[in-house]
């Protein structure tokens, strides 16, 4: 029987700020940028996140000054965002060769709690100095990511891999509202990566992610784009495949937003993290914890994100 590639999709809304896209580096484990092998995978994930925000000097901040009407005021929040997330995802490994690859498809509907980047998106539609306060505790659906094109080369040692994957705003949006889900626009995912596996047991990875962003729903805003860089390595324990990993990234914004409502301050953050899995069935039911902490932050809510789930594996074939 193939051995099957355990995929992990982190939660990717908790790294962001206000209208940063919508991937944030490290949401996957090195191995997983590649396409997996024939059947299918469902993860089922919880994930929290305890964020802070970092103004454009990438200082701790309880203030963030918003540029409306070109006249900026002070706004006083308080610090500490939370979240929670769920997540139940669908991916597919194909039968046969696409252009000599090996090929998948993937998808991910999310339900969470409104993130940090739905509360910098409040604080940031205030038009007075003061102090305000984000307390929203409802959950609903969030925006949904599909990537229809995932192929991946091997040649010896080395794996290529491109990937194309789209975020579509199904989560509820309405300019300026507490109650938001989602970004209200579209995301492009351009993604390449590259993996060396000098033994059997030991791997490192390499990826850049390109995403492009489309017009915000009801307002005059477009987010600029984002690059994305993804490295890490894993190392498989023993003969039942029980892993553990390392993983870091680095995002910078590469391009101006547009819009009257643009923030003219360049976004960046850094992170990095580890995982361990482990199999109940091997190559049937797994489980899989991550930590990921944030640093280097600028005009983001950044800090610590955990994540736990369970996967489940189902071959085509035995």
């Amino acid at each position: 029987m193939k051995r099957f590639i355990v995929m992990l999709v982190s939660l990717f809304f908790y790294l962001g700020a206000f209208s940063q896209g919508h991937y944030s580096g490290s949401s996957f484990n090195p191995g997983d940028f590649f396409a997996p092998h024939e059947g299918w995978i469902i993860p089922v994930w919880y994930g929290f996140a305890n964020q802070n925000y970092h103004n454009a000097s990438g200082n701790r901040s309880d203030q963030i000054i918003n540029p409306s009407n070109g006249n900026p005021t002070a706004l006083h929040i308080k610090q500490n965002v939370k979240t929670n997330s769920f997540i139940l995802m669908a991916i597919y490994g194909g039968k046969g060769k696409i252009l000599g690859a090996n090929w998948g498809m993937m998808i991910i509907p999310t339900l969470n709690s409104p993130t940090a980047d739905i509360a910098l998106d409040y604080y940031t539609s205030q038009t007075g100095p003061g102090n305000y306060v984000f307390t929203n505790k409802s959950l609903g659906i969030g925006d949904m990511y599909i990537q229809p094109i995932w192929l991946s080369w091997t040649k010896e040692k080395l794996s290529y891999a491109f990937n194309y994957g789209v975020w579509t705003p199904t989560g509820r949006y309405k300019p300026h509202d507490l109650d938001n889900g989602g970004h209200g626009y579209w995301s492009h995912n351009l993604r390449v990566a590259a993996r060396l596996k000098p033994t059997p047991k030991f791997s490192v990875s390499l990826a850049t992610t390109l995403e492009l962003n489309q017009w915000q729903k009801d307002t005059d805003f477009k987010e600029g784009a984002h690059l994305t860089i993804d490295l890490g390595g894993s190392h498989v324990l023993n003969k039942k495949g029980d892993e553990v990993g390392l993983f870091a990234h680095y995002t910078k914004q590469v391009s101006d937003d547009k819009g009257q409502e643009v923030i003219l301050i360049v976004d960046r953050v850094a992170g990095v993290g580890g995982f361990y899995s482990y199999w109940i069935k091997p190559m049937r039911i797994g489980l899989m914890g991550r930590i990921t902490q944030n640093f280097s932050a600028k005009n983001r809510f950044a800090g610590t994100a955990v994540q736990v789930g369970v996967n489940f594996l189902i071959p085509t074939h035995h």
